[in-house]
């Protein structure tokens, strides 16, 4: 049943954007029960296939969706690949400057200490998502630093180049309206939502070694966690 649908999903029988029909008609047509057709339609959910909104049943996600929460940190590009699709960028400004007292606190460095700066616009399959900043310092990511971000993934870059593997990041999700200026660099209104995630960044040795703010539309933008009951998991008192 879930290949069915997802097959379906594939082929353009059911477009992004569009509403499956309805959960009596689609068992229906599929034979089978309507129990079973839900545990399908819930795993495809779990997958990023579809999403249910209320009242209106199960629509299929667009491609055009990020979806984050993944662990350990995955670099855009390696999240957009995750869904098969296409991620690049409009490099904004890339160098390096003095860091700032915030910024060398931050990541561990002297206050002054070189810092490599990466803006960018992010896409998928040529779409506007997201708004990307970086620093990271300078000593650390020198074989990074003159690289072509327009394609490559900087993770895999600094993995392969510079012997860093993210491992971990501190990561803060905030919801605002669109400024002018992301309103027009994500093709937006001013004032619409967008969700700017901050954090720092560690890597396996538990050093930090970047810290940035990625600005997403808030239709293209999805946030999955999983929240546990660690007291239950506590052994009892004595």
């Amino acid at each position: 049943m879930y290949r069915m649908i997802a097959s379906a999903i594939a082929r353009g029988t059911f477009r992004p954007g569009t509403r499956l029909p309805p959960e009596r008609d689609l068992s229906s047509s599929l034979a089978v029960s309507r129990a079973t057709l839900r545990v399908a339609l819930r795993a495809l959910h779990d997958d990023g296939l579809l999403e249910p909104t209320h009242g209106s049943g199960w629509h299929v996600v667009a491609p055009s969706v990020v979806e984050e929460g993944q662990e350990p940190p995955l670099s855009f590009t390696e999240m957009a690949a995750l869904r098969g699709l296409r991620a690049s960028a409009e490099v904004l400004h890339q160098g390096t400057r003095p860091g700032t007292i915030d910024e060398a606190d931050d990541l561990g460095i002297a206050p002054g200490s070189e810092v490599f700066c990466l803006d960018r616009l992010r896409k998928l399959d040529d779409v506007p998502v997201a708004l990307a900043s970086t620093c990271m310092p300078a000593a650390m990511v020198e074989a990074a630093v003159s690289q072509d971000y327009s394609t490559g993934s900087l993770y895999a870059t600094l993995r392969e180049r510079c012997g860093i593997n993210p491992d971990r990041a501190d990561y803060v999700l905030s919801a605002r309206g669109a400024t002018s200026d992301d309103a027009e660099q994500l093709g937006m209104r001013e004032g619409e939502a967008v969700l700017v995630g901050k954090y720092t960044c560690f890597d396996d040795r538990d050093r930090p070694f970047e810290i940035g703010q990625i600005i997403y539309r808030g239709d293209r933008y999805r946030f999955r966690t999983v929240l546990r009951n660690r007291r239950a998991a506590l052994p009892p008192h004595p």
